[in-house]
């Protein structure tokens, strides 16, 4: 990054940058690790900005945006009304772990909301507004439901062994109503340590190249999709993630995803998780045929 002419006001927008990308709110310390910056610098910071009301501190002396940021722009027209909001913290609870809520569009993926179960493990991924191309698996539980064109385009971003059974994906999605994802019964374990590093350390703190990689790699060791006789299966097995088309009237514009990333699920409980995905998909594209 060029010399910045003016470091103060270059502090006071990293900040800021940091507090509005970030999914929760974030102590001194953490922000001050995070920009590489003494901690006395970000007090400073954060004291003007809190007076100023462009930052919120809470009883636990955490910091994020404040009100006066909000009140610069309008509301975002992508942002899950109340109702939907709330079916998302019930499928959060019911699974009880993460859940996020893209909308699968023009040939991305954007995060458009997250929910937490309490006391679930957290595992940092993207942020709600943050936006990737979509490939291969990601988008498979809307695909059924989309044009010829746009399936054979996404089809056509499978690569290796994963282009031979992704069509069966998508039978397994429209007969299922979702997908279930694996990872390679001899990743299982590292999985677990992937996960564990990330929701240890926080994805504001890790260095972002190496946060970046770390994510790769754990959603490549996780993205291998069950097939029947998995999900069918007596064994205990491990299961990632799981996703379900979200309809707004006739179309699927987006895909809730639950990730439970347990290394033995079994029968019962896959059957479970498939379940409750199903009913809170359904429940949040009935709140979103509401707000119409």
């Amino acid at each position: 990054m060029p010399e910045s002419a003016s470091p103060p006001t270059r502090r006071v927008i990293e900040v800021m940058e940091l507090l509005t990308r970030s999914d929760r709110a974030l102590t001194a310390s953490e922000i001050a690790a995070a920009l590489s910056l003494a901690r006395a610098t970000i007090t400073a910071v954060l004291t003007e900005l809190t007076d100023a009301g462009w930052v919120h501190r809470d009883r636990d002396r955490r910091f994020g945006p404040g009100p006066a940021l909000a009140a610069l722009s309008t509301a975002d027209p992508e942002s899950p009304n109340a109702a939907v909001s709330a079916e998302l913290r019930a499928l959060a609870v019911a699974a009880q772990c993460g859940v996020t809520l893209s909308r699968i569009a023009d040939g991305r993926l954007t995060v458009v909301a997250k929910e937490y179960a309490l006391g679930a493990r957290i595992v940092p991924g993207l942020a709600v507004g943050q936006s990737i191309p979509l490939a291969y698996p990601a988008g498979a539980a809307v695909m059924p439901w989309r044009g010829e064109s746009e399936r054979s385009a996404w089809l056509a971003t499978a690569t290796g062994p994963a282009r031979r059974s992704a069509p069966a994906l998508l039978r397994f999605v429209s007969t299922h109503g979702c997908a279930v994802f694996r990872p390679d019964s001899d990743d299982a374990g590292l999985v677990d340590v992937l996960a564990e590093l990330l929701g240890a350390v926080g994805s504001e703190v890790v260095q972002p190249e190496l946060r970046a990689r770390v994510l790769r790699q754990l959603a490549r060791l996780t993205a291998r999709p069950y097939r029947e006789a998995d999900l069918t299966s007596a064994e205990s097995l491990p299961v990632s993630y799981l996703s379900a088309p979200v309809f707004d009237s006739s179309a699927a514009p987006y895909e809730v995803q639950i990730g439970p990333l347990r290394s033995a699920v079994s029968h019962t409980d896959r059957a479970r998780y498939v379940e409750t995905i199903r009913q809170g998909a359904e429940a949040i594209s009935m709140a979103y045929e509401r707000r119409g």
